[in-house]
């Protein structure tokens, strides 16, 4: 059976519901058709049976009233039919039949949960039959539908799902662009050449999208081909250099009472679209260009093998390209380009959207009407019950004053999806006002209809002009983002005369630094700023001050605005008279150019000032030998820097607060030189992944060997010093660097760590965040403050955490986590819901949910007291035994009367490398690693470097005298590997090191004098730690990196020699570790005697262990239950391990019996 789309979105929008299903997606007619009562607080509701499918069936649900009801008597009714039949699908529906809530509750084992869907007359329905086919998949395969219902209703999901033939067409597309880059000639710079391929490659599809929709020459749908066969009839190669310049520039940029009579021949019949598409790229002012037909034949011929639908409203075919398929392919040419950026699959954008233009409507028009209306809960009842008034609000003050930023806005991917979200609040509103508003929204909305032709066209167009701000510190990500919005925008209208000029939203898209840049201005700096005693260093602006210059740009900017909605001829104030709309929007925009372009100069100088005087920082010149040279800052470097300022182009938004909402996936790179990228550039050689880092060393030198290399790779690195210095003691980004136990803690200067704090302060009081970054957020030592930021300033509304498995970003490693953040500024943290370790992106549309785990602030402070990082619970079990935990006083806590901990680094592989030897002699010693040992034992490898023991013991002493006293390399010590994964089998590993070596970086150990701690109790703190509760209470923290504040994190019990179970357990691990000669003196001390009384056997070590396991559990109050469901966390241990520990557990039950553990 296929599916008929069209036809199925006609069935949706007339509320054909029972036709819907039966006709186009294959479920039965209903074996009882007559509708039932039932009685819910005192008020009637009829539900009726319309289609039903192996024991599902879907009912229509109205009220006596003709409303839709409350959540809590909706769900009553779910009750009442469930008794009935247990799966079902109810469509709550108004009486006039214009508004429907789709109501299914999912269940899950022992949970529910509720998923609701709002459908309004009027509104575009792909993205509800996306939805849709989404439910009924997951309907039916519950119940083990037909076939054939469960493959359309794939087909429905799938149909609106663009990610197939995206990465078929980018694939060819990329191939195409490479292809095509061969032929472009006249540009040198090769960087230069790739971005101008991409502008005409971007030029030719949004051309060929509108040839296809039939609005070029008279619906001639294959304009391109046609004008090419023509150009090569007259002449080869003429095709780029005389007819798509004349296109581009003399037509689709230049008003048609404008253009010569030779282009009109020549081009034919083509609208002005303004926009600033088809301005002349200042790579076309710079080089004289030239392309041969060849290249173009071979782009047609790639664009024609596929189906072009060009409507906003997808087929559903295998080759179909839509502009949402358009937009992936930006997208993803984009991200390639940007390190650290990635492609944001279309449900994280939905998602993040709903959380926060969702709810900030909602806040808004409750605020708004507190005296008239019950605070509404959600969107979708806010629009069941929209009504005049509300209608008013939305559209006469809310919705024209809501601000939505993506700060790192790429190809626009969030952007597009925010104006999704807003077309469908805005369809719902004009629904409303068309069949029920008063008289006088519906003669503004007849205004409208007569002076717009497409309504949807009108819509988008005042999303674009009132609503979305994207800035990109790339200019060609800019240009996409406005050319996927121009997409969006186009494809609504259905006939050429719909479109009108395109609104020029250079003034909202724009390329800059989001992270540098002035926040605020001051305005006295800025009028006295360049004036010397040489005079003023700049052109007198129009304006005398900085007021002045403001009302100016924004008065321009807002003509420019209104006249975008203005057709015909009206007088331009200081302009002619009867001035035609396309001439005075050119005008205005050379008006506004000209002013930008004088006023960023003052605002650098401004900046300047705050670099050199404020923080005295100074220019770095990096040389290729001996320390770098330091010169004043000019005024060039910070114009290098390509700063935003965001008090001057947003300064009506920032003067409201800031942003409403701020939505965004930033990179995610540390902000460093990267020499394999720069070089990379230089040797293809060096874009090898597998070339390690003395391949990599030598052939850096080689290359350097070049002059020109050499002084570009040493004008690259001295980009970043200055730049750094200013990330670290800006006051702007005073939350980057932390403090954990005294010493700064994550001093890498990562994207993501600014781009949250940037966010915070572009945000007004009450705004919405919704944010993709790594999970080192909840996690990071370097991101502690940043947390700090967040719970005492922001209220944290979700974090939903992604385990990269199923490839959710393409490119990243598997194991890689990433977070959706959300927040509102201007409250505090208590509690927030979470999400852990999960794989599937779907299941963000059920984020937060009554289930959802709420992670307690205050329970984070006492698990995490110096660091706040924030443990990976996956559910209320996780909580309980976390709290049993810390009953006992953490690691780092200094206890008076017990024995204590403090961690200490010996050698650093990084800084101490010139002490290391690579041969054993008679005076070294060894270098103990990490590798060297496991959990209670040593591992067979060997050192890889030596240390003399005299030079070693030199640089442990400092300014001490050396007296020939015992150090702690001569002792037993506790020691634990800093490199260790959550996700490997094992995460906390600790043994005790052997007399006689010096330990590295990564090879953790203890201060033996500072923690008056025993060879007896490093012991018993060894079997503790490596017992499986410990370490997954770890797991729960770490990500790759033990770090010493983790280990000073952990809840211990301080057991002595006079402690209940601490000699049996002391007893067991012994015979674990001291299994070698070197171990002879601690065994002795330990009263085993000797090694050789240690135990080798694996099977008997296995008990041993088994034993420990099952002791510690107890010593921390476990019950069984906990216990075994702590050992499920540990997957790739050997199931028999885990059986052991159980069975162990079992066993020392009756002796520990329910005795409370002391410290």
């Amino acid at each position: 059976m296929s599916l008929n789309f069209q036809r199925t979105r006609d069935l949706l929008s007339q509320f054909k519901f029972s036709d819907l299903f039966i006709e186009e997606l294959g479920w039965s007619k209903p074996s009882r058709q007559k509708p039932e009562t039932l009685k819910i607080e005192n008020k009637t509701y009829q539900y009726q049976k319309i289609a039903e499918l192996s024991g599902v069936a879907i009912f229509e649900v109205t009220a006596a009233d003709g409303k839709i009801p409350e959540a809590k008597v909706r769900n009553d009714i779910y009750k009442e039919i469930n008794k009935l039949i247990a799966e079902n699908l109810l469509i709550f529906i108004t009486a006039e039949r214009t508004r429907s809530l789709w109501y299914w509750v999912k269940r899950e084992g022992t949970k529910t949960s509720v998923r609701d869907h709002l459908y309004v007359k009027g509104q575009p329905g792909d993205l509800f039959l996306s939805k849709l086919g989404s439910l009924v998949i997951d309907i039916t395969e519950l119940e083990h539908g037909e076939p054939t219902v469960v493959e359309i209703a794939y087909k429905l999901q799938h149909g609106f799902d663009v990610e197939p033939v995206t990465k078929k067409f980018y694939k060819e597309f990329q191939e195409q662009h490479q292809k095509f880059l061969l032929f472009v000639k006249g540009i040198d710079n090769e960087i230069d050449r790739r971005w101008y391929t991409s502008v005409i490659l971007n030029r030719l599809m949004f051309v060929y999208f509108l040839q296809r929709k039939g609005f070029i020459d008279n619906k001639d749908l294959n304009y391109l081909q046609n004008k090419l066969e023509q150009s090569q009839q007259k002449g080869e190669n003429h095709f780029y250099g005389e007819f798509l310049k004349a296109l581009f520039f003399e037509s689709f940029a230049k008003p048609e009472s404008e253009r010569d009579l030779s282009v009109q021949k020549l081009v034919g019949k083509v609208k002005y679209l303004n926009g600033g598409l088809f301005l002349k790229h200042h790579i076309e002012e710079k080089y004289q260009i030239s392309i041969v037909d060849e290249a173009f034949e071979q782009v047609l011929d790639l664009f024609g093998r596929y189906s072009w639908n060009l409507d906003d409203t997808p087929e559903g075919k295998d080759d179909e390209i839509n502009p949402d398929v358009l937009g992936y392919i930006f997208e993803k040419y984009i991200n390639q380009k940007a390190f650290g950026a990635y492609y944001t699959r279309p449900q994280i954008t939905e998602y993040l959207c709903d959380r926060t233009i969702h709810k900030l409507i909602v806040d808004r028009v409750n605020d708004a009407l507190s005296d008239k209306y019950k605070p509404f809960e959600d969107i979708n009842e806010l629009l069941i019950k929209l009504d005049t008034n509300i209608c008013r609000s939305l559209m006469e003050d809310i919705l024209p004053n809501l601000s939505i930023l993506d700060p790192a806005c790429g190809s626009g991917a969030f952007l597009v999806a925010a104006m999704k979200t807003l077309i469908q609040v805005y369809s719902a509103v004009i629904g409303t006002i068309e069949l029920q508003g008063g008289q006088k929204l519906k003669d503004w909305l007849k205004t409208e209809k007569t002076e717009h032709l497409s309504i949807e066209y009108f819509i988008r167009k005042r999303i674009l002009k009132d609503n979305l701000y994207g800035i990109d510190i790339m200019e060609e990500a800019t240009e996409i983002a406005k050319l996927r919005l121009f997409l969006a925008l186009v494809s609504s209208a259905h006939d050429v005369e719909e479109l009108e000029p395109l609104p020029n939203i250079d003034f909202n898209i724009m390329a800059g630094n989001s992270l540098i840049g002035l926040i605020k201005v001051d305005d006295t700096a800025f009028d006295t700023v360049g004036n010397t005693k040489q005079g003023n260093l700049l052109q007198r602006l129009t304006a005398d001050n900085y007021k002045a210059i403001l009302e100016e740009k924004n008065k321009s900017i807002e003509l420019y605005k209104k006249h975008a909605f203005i057709p015909g001829e009206e007088k331009l104030p200081g302009g002619e008279v009867g001035t035609h709309q396309d001439a005075r929007l050119l005008n205005l925009r050379k008006s506004i150019d000209n002013l930008n372009k004088e006023s960023q100069k003052k605002l650098n100088l401004l900046l300047l000032d705050e670099f050199s005087q404020k923080l005295g920082i100074k220019y770095e010149e990096v040389q290729l030998t001996g320390k770098s040279q330091k010169r004043v800052l000019k005024v060039e470097d910070i114009a290098a820097l390509k700063p935003f300022h965001w008090g001057y182009h947003f300064d009506k938004v920032l003067e409201r607060g800031g942003f409403d909402a701020i939505i965004t996936n930033p990179p995610w790179e540390i902000f460093k030189p990267q020499a394999k990228e720069f070089f990379a550039q230089h040797n293809e050689l060096v874009t090898k992944n597998k070339m390690d880092i003395k391949d990599f060393e030598k052939e850096q030198n080689k290359l350097l060997q070049n002059p020109i290399i050499a002084s570009t790779w040493l004008e690259y690195q001295s980009q970043y010093p200055y730049v750094s210095a200013y990330y670290r003691s800006s006051e702007q980004y005073k939350n980057q660097i932390s403090v954990v136990n005294g010493k700064k803690a994550g001093t890498d200067i990562n994207l993501y760590k600014l781009f949250t704090e940037q966010c915070f302060n572009l945000l007004r009081s009450g705004g919405e965040c919704g944010i993709v970054i790594p999970s080192g957020i909840y996690t990071d030592l370097g991101t502690k403050q940043l947390r700090e930021m967040l719970f005492s300033q922001t209220k944290v509304t979700g974090l939903f955490c992604f385990e990269n498995r199923k490839t959710i970003f393409e490119e990243v490693d598997s194991r890689f986590k990433f977070v959706v953040l959300t927040f509102a500024k201007g409250s505090t943290t208590t509690e927030f819901p979470s999400a852990f370790m999960r794989h599937d992106v779907q299941e963000l549309q059920m984020f937060p949910s009554d289930d959802s785990l709420q992670i307690n602030i205050d329970m984070v402070r006492k698990l995490s007291p110096d660091s706040l990082s924030v443990m990976e619970f996956k559910n209320e079990v996780d909580i309980r035994i976390s709290e049993k935990m810390l009953h006992f006083p953490l690691l780092g806590e200094k206890i008076d009367g017990k024995w204590n901990f403090v961690l200490t680094r010996e050698f650093d592989r990084g800084n101490d490398n010139n002490l290391f030897q690579l041969q054993k002699t008679g005076e070294t010693l060894p270098l103990f690693v990490g590798k060297m040992f496991h959990q209670f034992n040593l591992t067979e490898e060997s050192s890889p470097y030596w240390i003399k023991e005299s030079i070693g013991r030199a640089i442990l002493l400092g300014n001490k005298k050396d007296n020939n006293q015992i150090l702690d390399y001569q002792r037993y010590r506790w020691v634990h590997r800093r490199i260790a994964r959550n996700t490997d089998s094992r995460t906390l590993i600790t043994t005790i090191a052997p007399r006689k070596v010096f330990c590295d970086n990564n090879s953790t150990t203890i201060d033996l004098n500072k923690s008056g701690i025993s060879n007896i109790e490093m012991i018993f703190l060894c079997a503790i730690c490596n017992a499986f509760i410990l370490d997954w209470l770890l797991r729960q923290k770490v990500t790759t990196t033990l770090n010493m504040f983790y280990v000073y994190q952990l809840p211990v019990p301080r057991l002595t020699k006079n402690d209940r179970n601490f000699n049996d357990i002391v007893q067991r691990a012994a015979k674990l570790i001291c299994t070698t000669p070197e171990f002879d003196e601690l065994a002795q001390e330990v009263g085993l005697g000797s090694h050789q009384q240690g135990v080798t056997d694996e099977t008997e070590r296995a008990k041993l262990r088994a034993e420990l396991d099952g002791m510690v559990a107890h010593l921390y109050g476990l019950t069984e239950d906990e216990f075994s469901y702590i050992l499920t966390t540990f997957p790739i241990v050997n199931a028999t391990v885990k059986e052991a520990a159980l069975e162990a557990y079992r066993t020392f039950a009756p002796i520990f019996g329910d005795s409370q553990v002391a410290f």
